[in-house]
């Protein structure tokens, strides 16, 4: 918290000395601004970065514990089980780095730390015929924050060649802007008019 207020002071202190510098120092005054928000958001990247790492790290942990202790017990079967879900789970997530641009790697990642933190299961589908987009990757930044806030235990996320939907099951009223109500929960398209991801029948409120 000390840090963003430094950071924030610094960032405020930039700002006045553009509007209130004699033009010769006021370039000065502009470059330094646009340099030190550049450096701002990749240390936040870099945060983000490390969070994601140390996530990803202890969840892995967890479950080679898991694996372990079905062997130690004896439960030779067990042990296969959790291997062979920790495998498929590494398999699907190898998709997210495999013809994606770098922003979108990212993004999946992050979504994924984010959903570790809370508790929430993201179910990604349809990766293989997605065709990334940066304007889809900001639609879907935008419309996974609202589900995110909304959904209590997973999230799906249907994408197609140009567009993706994505499917909660809890509801909430008043209802946010660009979701629909279907028979399993909440759902939202892009682009708009697309059929409903879980075949249900959707009510617009």
């Amino acid at each position: 918290m000390k840090g963003l207020i430094v950071r924030w002071t610094v960032l405020v202190a930039l700002g006045a000395g553009d509007a209130l510098l004699p033009s010769p120092w006021r370039l000065f005054a502009v470059g330094a601004t646009v340099l030190y928000l550049i450096e701002w958001t990749a240390l936040r990247h870099r945060v983000t970065t490390i969070r994601i790492v140390r996530l990803r790290r202890h969840r892995l942990a967890n479950q080679l514990q898991l694996v372990g202790g079905w062997l130690q017990l004896g439960a030779v079967g067990k042990a296969e089980e959790a291997l062979e879900t920790l495998m498929k789970a590494e398999m699907q997530q190898s998709q997210w780095f495999r013809r994606m641009p770098s922003h979108w790697s990212y993004l999946f990642l992050r979504w994924d730390a984010a959903s570790e933190e809370r508790g929430v299961t993201i179910h990604w589908e349809g990766l293989d015929s997605l065709l990334p987009t940066y304007r889809m990757a900001w639609m879907l930044e935008r419309r996974m924050a609202q589900a995110m806030r909304i959904a209590e235990t997973a999230i799906w996320v249907q994408f197609r060649s140009q567009g993706f939907s994505i499917r909660v099951n809890e509801q909430r009223h008043p209802l946010p802007r660009e979701w629909i109500v279907v028979d399993e929960g909440m759902q939202t398209d892009w682009p708009r008019g697309r059929t409903p991801a879980s075949g249900g029948t959707a009510n617009r409120m």
